[in-house]
């Protein structure tokens, strides 16, 4: 049996990719999430975080010396190379928080600031240093926005609106794009996970070819060597991708070909990064020095982590924290994320009801053949399980005494967008109006529109905040390229919103029972 029998070419009423359309539509919403993100990269002052970012610039300003650090490296002290990590490190009241303690994150995003050390360097400005690994990680962000378009489309691809409106949902909450606009190494973690994921499910639905599988290992390898929760997403992924082939062909050959491919998907990354974390546990005692900081840093454990995980209100906060920056707590503005996360909850569960009403009618009237489970109910399995594991460790790392950052949750925003815009979408097809996939184009630029707007506003606040600290100083001389780059992202968000009111679909076959369900059904291999 062939790889292309193992996973056959797709429904063939299922696209093989996102069309142009689409795909435009993503990348302008992209552009809008990267354009928050880029002005804070080039404007917001160093010494706002410099506890966070000093370490981590200097993590790359050691790389670019040829030495990899530890979280007993100091961090760089040069006032005339570096003058924002110097004056930062001198305001530190304890020596402990004048170390790089950023050392136990693998390299990846730290080679990527090594170039802008060198150039910063090259033009004797020091600035050029912070903004450039800020935009690093504000790209990141922009692509991980593109990304999860991209991964709600090969779990639904016969819903391009699901597609657009996981995008829109993804670029909203304004926390996150002022997070990404720092020297963090979050979103290029986040994005290279997603990638990693994205390649997985389009090997699952379009089969096995040779450059899919590159890059599912380049991309898992990207991820394990950005931050530890890649190697979750490598671990679940390739047994994703080996279980479904086993299921597919249940043969002693099948199995052969399963762990062969997933002994490459998850043994590349391993061969290729495996070596930092082994140094991790020789040096600290476990793969993240997770252990060794939380002594360090002297923290206290606040409640156990069963406390933590069954805590509903500290797990709610933290959820709306995302789209509600501190200045606004308390205006009510978490109640329209509350309501629309319940709007969609609901739309959810109508969606799957109706889905096993459709599937009951149909058992009987086809011949039964051997359960294949679905690319949508893998995608949807894998990033749950990967959720599940990143809140159980934010869990341990709460009850350990660590202080949570909204930013930890952009790990989980994949399945957060995803559920989000297939329940509202499924609201939308209760309606009894018009053709089922033009009113769902429309419901979803409507929604997008309004989640911008929010993320628009949100957005402005923290502006005004940093403005009023006089925080709007790094830079000067590229004084008005913030601006510029505001007003394209604003631009871009228009035109992506109105797009596909103005530019028709391509004709595509839908259900002709006129219900979408909640999940399209094809599986692992053609239609089930």
């Amino acid at each position: 049996m062939s790889h292309a029998a193992v996973l056959a070419s797709e429904s063939t009423d299922a696209p093989a990719r996102p069309s142009a359309r689409l795909v435009v539509v993503l990348a302008l919403l992209a552009a809008f999430a990267a354009s928050m993100s880029l002005y804070f990269a080039t404007t917001q002052a160093l010494s706002y975080h410099a506890r966070d970012e000093g370490p981590n610039a200097s993590y790359a300003i050691s790389l670019h010396r040829g030495e990899l650090p530890t979280i007993d490296s100091p961090v760089a002290l040069d006032r005339e190379r570096f003058p924002q990590i110097t004056r930062g490190a001198n305001r530190e009241e304890f020596d402990r928080h004048r170390l790089i303690w950023t050392a136990n994150h693998p390299p990846l995003y730290y080679l990527l600031g090594v170039p802008w050390v060198a150039l910063a360097d090259a033009l004797d400005n020091p600035h050029v240093l912070i903004a450039g690994m800020r935009g690093v990680s504000a790209l990141a962000y922009g692509v991980l926005v593109f990304l999860v378009g991209l991964i709600a489309f090969e779990v639904t691809p016969r819903r391009p609106a699901a597609a657009m409106l996981a995008t829109a949902i993804t670029a909203s909450p304004a926390v996150l794009a002022v997070a990404a606009g720092f020297i963090m190494n979050d979103s290029v973690a986040v994005a290279a996970s997603s990638l990693t994921v994205l390649a997985t499910l389009r090997i699952l639905r379009l089969g096995v070819t040779r450059n899919r599988l590159i890059v599912m290992a380049v991309a898992g390898t990207l991820a394990a060597a950005t931050k530890a929760p890649g190697v979750i997403t490598v671990i679940m992924c390739g047994a994703a991708l080996g279980v479904t082939l086993l299921l597919r062909d249940r043969t002693w050959k099948g199995l052969r070909r399963a762990t062969w491919l997933t002994a490459i998907a998850t043994g590349v990354p391993g061969l290729a990064i495996g070596w930092f974390y082994v140094r991790n546990i020789v040096l600290y005692g476990d793969p993240t020095a997770s252990s060794a900081l939380l002594e360090r840093y002297q923290r206290v454990q606040v409640d156990t982590w069963f406390e933590v995980m069954t805590a509903p209100r500290f797990w709610h906060g933290w959820y709306d924290h995302l789209w509600v920056p501190l200045p606004l707590r308390g205006t009510g503005l978490h109640w329209v994320i509350d309501t629309i996360t319940l709007v969609a909850l609901l739309g959810l569960v109508l969606g799957v009801v109706a889905r096993l009403r459709d599937h009951g009618r149909e058992q009987g009237l086809v011949v039964s053949a051997p359960r294949v489970p679905s690319v949508a109910t893998v995608g949807l399995l894998v990033l749950i399980a990967h959720a599940f594991v990143i809140v159980v460790n934010l869990a341990q790392f709460r009850s350990g005494g660590g202080n949570p950052h909204e930013r930890y949750l952009m790990t989980i925003m994949p399945l957060v967008a995803i559920v989000l815009s297939v329940g509202l979408l499924a609201i939308v097809d209760a309606v009894p109006w018009g053709e089922i996939r033009r009113r769902e184009e429309i419901a979803a630029a409507v929604i997008s529109a309004f989640l911008l707007g929010m993320a628009a506003a949100t957005f402005s606040v923290s502006v005004r905040t940093q403005l009023h600290l006089g925080l709007d100083r790094m830079l000067p001389e590229l004084r008005p390229l913030p601006d510029v780059v505001l007003v394209v992202g604003a631009i871009c968000a228009m035109v992506g919103v109105a797009l596909p009111l103005l530019w028709g679909p391509p004709a595509l076959k839908r259900p002709s029972s006129g219900r979408s369900g909640v999940i399209t059904t094809e599986t692992v291999g053609g239609a089930a």
